[in-house]
């Protein structure tokens, strides 16, 4: 009897290689060996190529602004890859974003809705991505996933409010003596570095939970339920964590952008979770 996996569920699928097209096309007759070379043993075999290692794939949701004003929607599968997940796990169904129509849910956000930044201007969405995190186990191969809870007026009042639930490659936007003392007013960390046990705790989902994550017009941070939560870029380091083949699968998920530069320039620094863990013990 047949299972199905749960939707969107992670599972192993090799990710093709790319066609060699001089591979593929007639080939002239191999030249003899040379008289001072020992030709091939007769009757032995070549020896197999190892089989190219499979990727753990998931299902990605993605929508987009057309040129035409359309949104259009796709369903992809692609690597179950921290590089590629990082464009749809930042933010949890529910959490409330600031918009020009007011508070709207992430998951009732679209291409097209205009968002109020956390430096006031008016950014227009462009771009979302979801996908799903499941529970300890529940996806034979598939990492556990650990979400960031941010309660009630942990930074202060109204900081957030309601508590903010996080997902794994969320970045949230800090600022003040701390960040002036590395040289900077402001810098986004990742979530998962303020993690405390007390006002800010780690979470593991006991059922499955959609997360998002959405690229505006220009790079911002957004308003969160009163946090600042960076939207989506791909970083500066992009050429150190895709190969030639991963980058063109990964830009397919953004079907109006041609290349990396096209996300634009980032808004404010990043620290790694090691320098902001340093930046708060200072």
């Amino acid at each position: 009897m047949l299972h199905s996996a749960p939707r969107g569920a992670a599972f192993a699928v090799p990710v093709p290689a790319p066609l060699d097209s001089a591979a593929a096309a007639p080939q002239p007759a191999p030249a003899q060996p040379r008289p001072n070379l020992p030709a091939f043993p007769r009757g032995a075999r070549p020896v197999a190529r190892p089989p190219r290692p499979a990727f753990l794939t998931r299902r990605y949701e993605t929508s987009w602004l057309a040129a035409d004003g359309r949104v259009e929607t796709a369903t992809r599968i692609a690597p179950a890859l921290p590089a590629f997940e990082e464009a749809f796990s930042a933010i949890a169904r529910g959490a409330l974003i600031e918009t020009a129509d007011g508070l709207v849910a992430v998951e009732d956000l679209a291409p097209g809705a205009t968002i109020i930044t956390a430096d006031g201007r008016r950014e227009q969405v462009v771009w979302m991505g979801a996908m799903t995190l499941f529970p300890p186990q529940a996806v034979p191969g598939l990492a556990p996933a650990c979400l960031t809870r941010i309660t009630a007026d942990a930074f202060g009042d109204g900081r957030p409010m309601p508590d903010l639930l996080l997902g794994p490659q969320a970045r949230i936007v800090l600022q003040g003596a701390r960040c002036r003392r590395i040289g900077t007013a402001r810098a986004s960390v990742p979530a998962r570095s303020l993690v405390d046990g007390e006002g800010i705790v780690a979470v593991t989902p006991v059922a499955p939970v959609t997360v998002y994550h959405l690229v505006l017009s220009r790079h911002a941070a957004l308003r969160c339920a009163g946090v600042e939560v960076e939207s989506f870029h791909p970083g500066k380091d992009h050429a150190e964590r895709f190969d030639p083949q991963m980058a063109q699968l990964f830009l397919a998920m953004f079907p109006t952008l041609k290349s990396f530069a096209d996300f634009g320039p980032l808004a404010l620094p990043r620290l790694s979770a090691d320098e902001a863990l340093d930046m708060i013990a200072a």
